[in-house]
């Protein structure tokens, strides 16, 4: 959800130069840092914001040489089954995006830490206005890659020309590891009678038991379903099964999002 500055607020929306403002203020700290050397990272390692090409228009070819990997794949694979989403266009490669409350940006950045070469910009904020107050919010976007496409034959199926909407594939559950499973809570996991509940609110039923099945099968527990405000289906996680799968997801969890795992 998105976050209010805690000052009185009209309707009236601040002026760009107030927006610019609060965008150079979430910057400074980080952008100055940035710097482009050509040193090896050790395999499935953060690549860090040095990957970040500098660049903004890239050539086609340029664009297919761009790959993810396997550990990018399964962060976005957690963000994707929680707050992401993918936008596909007609006639270009798919891009994915996620979008928190600037109460969250320390997640963010370290989303963006992780993805830096597969984008062009930096995350960049927007502003919305609901019951008279104004919320901040900040949105990542990838480029839009071919390499991509693997990820989204996983989530997503063309139900037309164009047009895709969520399914997910059997093929799913050999990608779906500890790292997505700490992004997907990170994101849409809550504290629940002392374990966790995932809210996959916007999953079907038939979805949620085929998740269910996967979090059984690989990591050993087993989450119950239950119909949130009974027509939603959501997905929990005992206290012995949080703790059994803490220490394994505990590496991929910032500071920020550690009261989620009870620590």
């Amino acid at each position: 959800c998105d976050i209010s500055f805690y000052i009185p607020l009209s309707v009236n929306t601040p002026s760009q130069l107030k927006l610019n403002k609060f965008n150079n203020l979430i910057y400074k700290k980080y952008h100055n840092n940035i710097k482009t050397d050509h040193q090896l990272t050790l395999w499935n390692k953060p690549l860090g914001l040095t990957s970040m090409y500098n660049k903004s228009k890239l050539t086609k070819l340029e664009l297919t040489n761009i790959g993810i990997t396997p550990r990018q794949r399964s962060i976005i694979i957690g963000i994707l089954l929680s707050d992401g989403w993918m936008q596909s266009r007609k006639g270009w490669n798919p891009r994915i995006a996620i979008k928190q409350s600037v109460k969250n940006f320390n997640y963010l950045w370290s989303i963006f830490e992780e993805l830096a070469s597969l984008c062009s910009i930096y995350p960049y904020p927007s502003k919305n206005l609901k019951r008279g107050k104004l919320f901040y919010s900040l949105t990542l976007q990838t480029r839009q890659l071919k390499s991509l496409l693997l990820i989204r034959s996983l989530l997503y199926t063309e139900v037309s020309k164009n047009l895709f909407e969520r399914d997910i594939q059997f093929e799913l559950f050999y990608y779906l590891d500890y790292i997505s499973l700490a992004h997907w809570i990170k994101g849409d996991g809550a504290k629940h009678n002392n374990g966790i509940v995932l809210c996959t609110d916007s999953f079907t039923v038939k979805e949620v038991v085929f998740l269910m099945n996967i979090l059984y099968i690989k990591f050993d527990i087993q989450p119950r379903k239950h119909m949130n405000n009974n027509y939603y289906p959501r997905l929990s996680i005992s206290k012995k099964d949080m703790l059994k799968i803490r220490p394994l997801i505990r590496p991929y969890f910032i500071n920020h999002f550690l009261y989620k795992i009870y620590l």
